[in-house]
């Protein structure tokens, strides 16, 4: 079963990308807008994705993998100019978005909606 891994903010997703990089193989990194205290994202596409995404990591995740799962913060940081998430190497334009780190993979909004995309 992959391992779920939470990270608030980017100091801390990258800190804990350092630790883990050498020690695991695959890690994906799934950004999504910060939720509030009933759990519920911000980003209305994070919402709608989270089910399907959620469901797709359980069932073809692979069992030794790791699964970082980073809050980008609120709405307020996530389009503020310095987002430090929208600048290399990450590059994430908007969320929901997964990552394959050190790979090529990578799935951005609607595509994240869409299983058969997530199986792959």
């Amino acid at each position: 079963m992959p391992e779920y891994v939470p990270a608030r903010g980017f100091k801390e997703m990258e800190n804990l990308i350092k630790l883990y990089e050498n020690q695991r193989s695959p890690i994906y990194i799934y950004f999504y807008g910060e939720k509030d205290k009933d759990g519920r994202s911000w980003c209305p596409d994070c919402v709608a994705a989270e089910e399907t995404i959620m469901s797709a990591f359980r069932n073809h995740a692979p069992a030794d993998c790791m699964i970082l799962v980073v809050d980008v913060g609120s709405r307020e940081s996530w389009i503020g100019k310095d987002n430090l998430f929208r600048k290399p190497p990450y590059s994430v334009e908007g969320i929901p978005t997964l990552i394959r780190w050190k790979g090529v993979e990578r799935l951005d909004g609607d595509q994240l909606l869409k299983s058969s995309l997530l199986e792959l």
